[in-house]
């Protein structure tokens, strides 16, 4: 099952459970009747239900929807969702009714002003949550709410850089239009492996992608090898796609290094989470090393010698030590190939 799905299965599980619990609470008397509790607890199942479906078409499927100006899709947004809040309900209410489940007026549930102008501003609230975590990344805006980094704070971080090689001549060739698509749909296929292997997007730059993890987290399960080589599987499992519609495979060149980063929040006008230090450096260094020996796929020598153990199908063969730009001694590195045999990622 791709992490997606299962994500947002258990996305709609509890979408759903929050549906009838929002519904309750606009039960404005203190002793609802069963009929009364019925309807809530139903129509904000069915709430939540077509709200999670929602956004897995939205989010997944509808390129064209994810392209809308931001002031237009906020606004569909929470049309949408003001609709989907208030029409089950109505539906509900009026089968209840007929079946004779209800007896008397609803007036806890009724459709008045008051309940639609709640929905329709909890809706706005809900889709502001949704473009900012969109724009700023479900854990940056986590913690910037939390003020998690408002005083900087030294952690131990895995760092994964990802190149897209030959991106220069890609663009020169397919034109920026057309190659900006490409890129897009790489980066679209390296959220899954990141997703699976419990890994944060800190950023893009350009045709880079920076991926991290807290050390423990990249560590374990040599996460943070596995997820390098699943986002290279779903590169080449789009191979037919790719060559058809591009008339090239994308390949990227990756870097791995673990060390300490300082995390803090800087900007005034525009605030965001940076990560500084040598570790950054030093990873961008090892993605250069890439460029000269050759290897698609190389780790610091420091990672390695942490890990518990190399993926099956995966191996590590040691590189003579080379001089990094900026670094005073040279550093040993392992470079990162298919054994020739899948690994069981």
């Amino acid at each position: 099952m791709r992490a997606r799905t299962a994500r947002f299965i258990r996305i709609l599980a509890v979408v759903s459970a929050l549906g009838a619990a929002a519904n309750l609470a606009f039960l404005v008397r203190s002793s609802p009747t069963t009929g009364e509790v019925m309807v809530a607890v139903i129509s904000g199942a069915i709430t939540g239900f077509l709200l999670t479906l929602f956004e897995i078409q939205v989010q997944w499927r509808s390129t064209a929807f994810r392209k809308l100006p931001l002031l237009l899709a906020l606004l569909l947004r929470t049309a949408i969702y003001g609709a989907v809040f208030v029409f089950p309900q109505k539906v509900v209410l009026a089968a209840m009714s007929q079946l004779g489940t209800l007896s008397g007026p609803s007036a806890s549930i009724a459709l008045n002003a008051r309940n639609i102008y709640a929905f329709v501003g909890i809706s706005l609230a809900i889709n502001i949550v949704f473009v900012l975590r969109r724009l700023l990344g479900v854990k940056t805006l986590v913690s910037l709410v939390t003020g998690r980094y408002r005083r900087p704070r030294a952690e131990e971080r895995v760092v994964l850089f990802l190149d897209l090689r030959g991106s220069t001549a890609l663009a020169e060739r397919l034109g920026d239009a057309a190659y900006l698509d490409l890129l897009n749909r790489v980066l679209y296929l390296v959220t899954d492996p990141v997703l699976v292997w419990r890994g944060e997007i800190y950023r893009y730059v350009g045709d880079e992608v920076i991926v991290t993890w807290p050390a423990a987290t990249g560590l374990r399960d040599a996460a943070c090898v596995s997820c390098l080589f699943a986002v290279a599987d779903a590169i080449a499992g789009e191979r037919e796609v790719f060559l058809k519609e591009f008339g090239e495979e994308p390949r990227l060149r990756a870097a791995l290094h673990v060390g300490p980063l300082m995390v803090g929040i800087i900007g005034d006008l525009k605030t965001e989470i940076v990560m500084l230090g040598d570790t950054m450096n030093t990873t961008a260094r090892i993605e250069d090393a890439c460029r000269v020996t050759g290897h698609d796929y190389i780790i610091s020598g420091d990672l390695r010698r942490r890990l518990p153990a190399i993926p099956d199908g995966i191996v590590a063969t040691p590189l003579q030590p080379i001089p990094l730009r900026g670094k005073e001694a040279p550093v040993d590195l392992f470079a990162l190939a298919h054994t020739g045999e899948r690994p069981r990622i």
